[in-house]
């Protein structure tokens, strides 16, 4: 089926469907990943930094009000005092020791200003030409001359519960930018081969989703072959009959054969017609409006009545044997279940050598009627039971021939079954006879 355009199409369209709802998904999903990391990264880092500003402030703020103790806690935290404002501008001296609760690895700086926000004293990391900013902002990201950005939180300073200063302690983001700039890459890079992966997949499942419809087309197809085979036959017939007709026509006497043949190959072609709308309407399901109560002991009285002449035409002994006290009733149309038990009886007289015996069975159970048609006949192999069901499936074409069916018989039925929430199954062994049991719920 690959070979066929209308399916490579399909498969190649349900694939790049496939491929772009799922790159979609996984690029809104890597975007949602990215976003999640990134707000994390910003939480710990503010929290970190807010810890070490507190615990600074802590220390600072009484020593803020006492000018003696300020130059003491300058001296432990590496604070340069700013004597002149150039002094603190442009030179800074760096943390001889790390602050308390911040890592080696990243960059922190402390400012202190006044009540009017000039600088009065700085230590940490060295910045190139960072602005003092508005003091009565608590927190804010800034960016030096040299490109470098930093997250600061700024606190007031009190002095007699009056506001006297500002401590600004900030950390750089550089560590931050590294780490989203490695997972940027790692998301962009993953992306395309994912996306391999993908589509590759897509293909593979569209492949899979399409082989019930690959299985069904090739039915169809072997359905459509094995119908024109059917109608071809007796059509042929027909035709060559009417030729020999025509050629003829000054002998009488042999209207009467001519007439034979068309009238035989027309009921042949009716059945098979017929046989094709009765499938039809099963499949269809119009005929459960049809149900009632119908009773399978005179239904197999009857058809052993009437198939009675078909068994001696092939000196096969036909029998029943019910196996139940009462009669037994099941809900259903009571001309399908009458098909259907009689193709089953057809088909084990067909199959049996002359000599055989065909025997029906009416049994019943706590929750099923069952009905068995027994043959003594040529059996079915192994590998053709699971088809046998199939519509225009035959085991011996050449019999079929002869005997004129159509292979619909066990297809008809096993459709009739179906339609009445049965179930058909079949035991057979080559050259011992085969037994077909229906079950029917009650």
């Amino acid at each position: 089926m690959e070979r066929n355009p209308i399916f490579r199409q399909t498969r190649l369209r349900l694939a790049a469907w496939y491929t772009l709802v799922m790159g979609s998904i996984l690029g809104l999903s890597g975007l949602g990943l990215y976003s999640v990391v990134a707000h994390a990264y910003n939480e710990t880092i503010d929290q970190g930094l807010q810890s070490v500003a507190k615990a600074l402030h802590q220390s600072i703020e009484p020593a803020w009000q006492q000018p003696g103790h300020l130059q003491q806690l300058a001296k432990e935290l590496s604070l340069e005092i700013c004597t002149t404002p150039a002094k603190c501008l442009f030179k800074t001296t760096i943390i001889k020791q790390p602050i308390a609760g911040a890592a080696n690895s990243v960059n922190y700086y402390i400012r202190l200003l006044d009540s009017r926000g000039k600088l009065f004293a700085i230590a940490g990391t060295q910045t190139n030409n960072l602005q003092i900013t508005a003091k009565s902002n608590y927190w804010q990201i800034l960016t030096d001359a040299s490109g470098t950005r930093y997250r600061q939180i700024t606190l007031p300073l009190y002095t007699q519960n009056q506001l006297s200063g500002y401590l600004q302690v900030a950390r750089s983001l550089t560590d931050l930018e590294q780490h989203l700039s490695y997972l940027r890459l790692t998301l962009i890079l993953g992306l395309p081969v994912s996306m391999i992966f993908v589509a590759l997949s897509s293909w593979w499942l569209a492949g899979r989703a399409m082989q019930p419809i690959y299985s069904s087309y090739a039915q169809m197809q072997q359905f459509t072959a094995d119908a024109a085979h059917e109608f071809r036959t007796p059509l042929a017939a027909m035709h060559s009959t009417i030729e020999a007709a025509l050629k003829l026509q000054q002998e009488p006497i042999s209207n009467y054969g001519i007439l034979d043949v068309l009238k035989r190959q027309n009921h042949r072609l009716s059945q098979l017609v017929g046989d094709l709308l009765l499938l039809t309407r099963i499949d269809q399901k119009q005929l459960t409006g049809e149900y009632q109560l119908c009773c399978l002991n005179d239904l197999i009285s009857d058809l052993i009545e009437e198939l009675a002449f078909l068994a001696v035409e092939h000196h096969v002994n036909l029998s029943k044997q019910v196996q139940v006290a009462n009669k037994v009733y099941v809900q259903g149309n009571e001309e399908q279940l009458y098909r259907l038990i009689s193709n089953l009886i057809i088909n084990a007289i067909q199959a049996t050598p002359s000599g055989g015996k065909v025997t029906v069975f009416l049994e019943d159970s706590e929750l099923f009627a069952i009905i068995k048609v027994q043959d003594t006949g040529v059996g079915i192999a192994f590998e053709h039971q699971g088809r046998i069901f199939d519509r225009f499936y035959r085991v011996d074409r050449n019999r079929s021939r002869s005997s004129g069916g159509s292979g619909l018989g066990l297809a008809i039925a096993n459709a009739i079954a179906q339609a009445h929430k049965a179930t058909i199954q079949v035991q057979s062994q080559p050259g011992k006879g085969s037994t077909f049991t229906v079950r029917f719920p009650l």
